[in-house]
């Protein structure tokens, strides 16, 4: 939270951290393999500039999401899809955290059609 105060860029709808991408890759993996690898490839571009106290810190890692608007979708009907697997009933915490997860893959889709040309 400390980082996102001092860079207002890490609060974009459009910045994720390493660790909501990886955890978005781990839960649609199985659903939908190939965006999932898109996801994962994310992280592997250069992250975003951070301050230098964080900069050995691979978790202070952020990344600007460049995924097309279909793509984004399949994001959040994936996690959608997540959520309603027995599994994640059984595992309040996981079930707590995807539904952050899908609410930041959510304001992202509406930050891309609030951009999109009238």
């Amino acid at each position: 939270m400390e980082a996102e105060k001092s860079n207002p860029s890490l609060s974009a709808a459009n910045v994720f951290s390493r660790g909501s991408l990886q955890l978005t890759y781990d839960l649609i993996r199985k659903i939908n393999p190939s965006l999932a690898l898109n996801v994962r490839n994310i992280m592997a571009t250069e992250p975003l500039p951070k301050e230098v106290s964080q900069v050995e810190n691979k978790n202070s890692d952020h990344f600007k999401v460049t995924l097309d608007s279909f793509q984004v979708r399949a994001v959040v009907e994936g996690l959608m899809a997540c959520q309603q697997a027995e599994g994640q009933k059984n595992n309040p915490g996981m079930e707590l955290m995807s539904k952050t997860l899908t609410e930041d893959w959510m304001a992202l889709a509406h930050k891309m059609i609030a951009e999109l040309p009238k």
